[in-house]
């Protein structure tokens, strides 16, 4: 699953030149979305009609998708510069694929008593080994294919640091404490080397690292608007108009 997003984020920013391109990429990802969402429903209730439920919603968006596809294939065919609402979309599109993947793993390993309720499965999917390191993944890989050609995004780096070492992962207090501490320096050094935006943002993820010994909730949320924020600077870089 890393794999195939790393590729299709890779092809939109070096490869996709029309719009039928672009059509491929947001129907990897949200048949990807669909994909996870049937897994997350047949594990919190394993049957065959939930497995039916999930087979059918994974088909019948398929075939909405193609059913636009064949009825709009001679526009999407041109040669079309992509706008900042479909960088943002595919951003969006990426991280919710992330989450959904840390949900459906954390599902299948630690059973449904920690998704009883919204909070609960929140805090468990966002807090878990597969939704950051997965996540951390992606993000280096497409680092360094940048930095392969030869673009720089110094800016970027510490918050890849940053989610390799989350300190909600782990509940024991040498892990927490450790990375707390490794999570404030990586922000001071992402402040020091960036500008504008990011700087607040390492700013207010700092904030957000240490707020975690008194409440996980907000750290996760700024860490799914970093995530957003830096797909979308990538991927700025080389396709908006």
């Amino acid at each position: 699953m890393v794999a195939i997003i790393v590729y299709t984020l890779y092809s939109v920013s070096y490869k996709i030149k029309t719009w039928i391109g672009l059509f491929f990429a947001f129907f990897v990802l949200i048949m990807m979305i669909t994909m996870f969402i049937g897994a997350i429903a047949y594990l919190l209730s394993p049957s065959n009609i939930s497995l039916a439920e999930a087979i059918i919603v994974n088909n019948a968006s398929m075939l909405i998708l193609l059913v636009y596809l064949f009825m709009n294939a001679k526009k999407l065919a041109s040669n079309k510069d992509f706008s900042k609402i479909h960088i943002f979309s595919l951003s969006i599109l990426t991280v919710l694929n992330e989450i959904l993947m840390g949900g459906a793993f954390s599902l299948a390993y630690f059973g449904i008593k920690y998704f009883l309720t919204f909070y609960s499965a929140f805090l468990t999917t966002l807090n878990s080994y597969w939704f950051f390191y997965p996540m951390m993944a992606e993000m280096l890989a497409l680092y360094l294919i940048d930095y392969l050609k030869s673009r720089a995004n110094k800016e970027l780096f510490a918050l890849i640091g940053i989610t390799t070492f989350p300190p909600t992962i782990l509940n024991f207090s040498q892990w927490i404490y450790s990375s707390i501490f490794i999570d404030v320096i990586l922000s001071l050094i992402g402040i020091i080397n960036s500008r504008g935006l990011w700087r607040y943002l390492y700013i207010i993820t700092a904030i957000s690292v240490v707020s975690t010994l008194f409440i996980p909730t907000f750290f996760d949320i700024i860490i799914i608007i970093d995530m957003i924020l830096y797909y979308v600077y990538l991927l700025n870089r080389s396709k908006v108009s």
